[in-house]
C-alpha cells in the first residue's frame, strides 16, 4: 500500500511537470534547462524504484520502518505545503514564521529515525524511515506546489518577479516553470540527505538516553532546551547581520537547534 501510494506520487508528479513544460516549452531550451528536465525525470524514476521495491517488501520489520517514516511524511508534507502557501499569499513574513518550517523538519526527521529505532532496534531501519518520510513529505509538497503554481500561475508569476527581471527570459510562466524544475531536483535530492543525518541523530539519541541512568537522562533533558535557544538566537542573529558574514552563523545554529530537536522525541 504504501509503496504503491509513493509510485502514484511519482506518477503525479512527472504528469504535472508535462503539463507546465507543454504549456511553456521556453521553460526547457538550452542545454542546461533540458538536463535539469531529465534529472527530475532520473530522480522520480529513482524514487519510484523504491517505490515499487517497498510495494513487494514482505519483511515485517521494514515495513515497521517504512510505515512510521511515511506517517511522519504526511506531517512533514503538511508542513511544506503550509510554507508554500504563506510563501505565496504572505511575501512579508516576521523571521519566527520562516524558521519555524525548518524547526519542524528538524524535528520530524530526528521523530522518525527514534520512533523507528523503539520498534526495531536497528540504526539501518531507523535510516531508512527518515529517507522514506523525506520521500512522502517531497512527493506531497512538489504536489501541491505544482496544482497551486499551474492553477494560479499570474500570483505565482508575481512571487517572482523580481528573479524573473534579471534572469533576462521574455516568458514568465516560462521561467515559472524553470523555476519550479529546478526546486524538485534540489528538494529530491537535499530532502533524503537531511534525513538520512537526522533520522540517525534521533535513533542515536533514543538508544542512548534509553540505556543512561535516570539522573543522566534529567540532566539531558533540563540541558536539551539552552542548546536549542542557542541556535535559535545564533539563526535570529544570523538574519540580522551581512550576508557574507552569515555562514558562521547558519552553521552554527543550524547544528545545534538540530540536535536539541532530533533529541525532543526521546526525551
Amino acid at each position: 500500500m504504501l509503496g504503491s501510494t509513493t509510485v502514484a506520487g511519482v506518477l503525479v508528479v512527472l504528469l504535472l511537470s508535462a503539463v507546465g513544460v507543454e504549456r511553456h516549452p521556453a521553460s526547457v531550451q538550452g542545454t542546461r534547462s533540458a538536463l535539469l528536465l531529465w534529472m527530475d525525470v532520473a530522480l522520480l524514476l529513482t524514487y519510484g524504484i523504491a517505490g515499487i521495491w517497498v510495494w513487494h517488501q514482505s519483511r515485517p520489520e521494514v515495513n515497521i520502518s517504512v510505515s512510521v517514516g511515511a506517517q511522519v511524511g504526511v506531517l512533514l508534507g503538511a508542513v511544506h505545503v503550509a510554507n508554500h502557501v504563506l510563501e505565496s499569499y504572505v511575501p512579508v513574513r516576521p523571521f519566527v514564521l520562516i524558521i519555524s518550517p525548518v524547526f519542524l523538519m528538524l524535528a520530524l526527521f530526528g521523530a522518525a529515525g527514534s520512533a523507528a529505532w523503539e520498534r526495531t532496534h536497528s540504526l539501518v531501519l531507523a535510516v531508512i524511515a527518515g529517507v522514506w518520510c523525506a520521500m512522502v513529505a517531497i512527493l506531497i509538497a512538489l504536489c501541491v506546489a505544482f496544482c497551486l503554481n499551474l492553477a494560479f500561475e499570474g500570483n505565482a508569476e508575481l512571487q517572482l518577479h523580481e528573479a524573473f527581471a534579471a534572469s533576462g527570459m521574455n516568458d514568465p510562466g516560462a521561467f515559472l516553470v524553470k523555476n519550479m524544475l529546478e526546486a524538485t531536483s534540489e528538494g529530491l535530492v537535499r530532502m533524503p540527505i537531511f534525513a538520512v543525518f537526522l533520522s540517525f541523530i534521533g535513533a542515536v539519541t533514543n538508544a542512548w538516553i534509553s540505556g543512561v541512568s535516570e539522573r543522566t537522562a534529567l540532566a539531558a533533558t533540563w540541558l536539551t532546551p539552552f542548546i536549542f535557544v542557542a541556535g535559535a538566537a545564533a539563526l535570529w542573529h544570523a538574519d540580522s547581520v551581512e550576508r557574507a558574514a552569515r555562514p558562521p552563523f547558519v552553521m552554527t545554529g543550524v547544528v545545534l537547534a538540530g540536535v536539541a530537536l532530533c533529541s525532543a522525541h526521546p526525551i
